[in-house]
């Protein structure tokens, strides 16, 4: 295995979204140490690293193949790909959730209003996109709906369309 001269970025350097490879889940952290304490994110399949400028970022792994980091690679940033993976995510969950409604009830909501309080990728930034979407902490100030919660409908929802963790 090749290591990059520079080394890996510090962990707070860098605020990874993490996009399913076949788009059923994503999630953003505030910093890679963040990321690293998700013991089993990579149980379910592939994954893909962005930052929020909309770099990919690359795994470096250390000499027993654990997730030590992730770098930015040479390819130029593409917020606007990353939007398109995220907007598939919320796609995703909208076609799940209307095939499975009792999943949203349980929260209090109709279906109707679960799929009205789904993220709007593509309104906004990038970072403001990725503020969509669940990670180890949520947002103060949740709404009603605690969408963004680690035990929130939105949260669950992308769980249980595919993706366990």
């Amino acid at each position: 295995m090749t290591r990059l001269p520079s080394g890996p970025a510090s962990p707070a350097d860098v605020q990874p979204i993490v996009i399913a490879s076949d788009n059923s889940f994503a999630h953003a952290y505030d910093s890679v140490t963040d990321l690293l304490g998700e013991k089993d994110l990579g149980g379910k399949g592939g994954l893909e690293f962005f930052d929020r400028a909309g770099r990919r970022l690359t795994p470096v792994f250390n000499d027993a193949w654990e997730l030590e980091s992730l770098v930015p690679t040479l390819d130029d940033a593409d917020p606007e790909l990353v939007q398109a993976r995220l907007q598939a995510v919320v796609q995703h969950v909208r076609d799940y959730i209307s095939r499975h409604p009792d999943l949203v009830a349980g929260s209090g909501l109709s279906l109707k209003a679960a799929i009205a309080a789904l993220p709007k990728i593509g309104e906004g930034t990038l970072v403001e996109d990725a503020a969509q979407f669940p990670g180890p902490t949520a947002p103060s100030s949740d709404g009603p709906n605690r969408l963004m919660h680690s035990d929130g409908w939105f949260h669950n929802a992308m769980h249980a369309a595919g993706w366990a963790h």
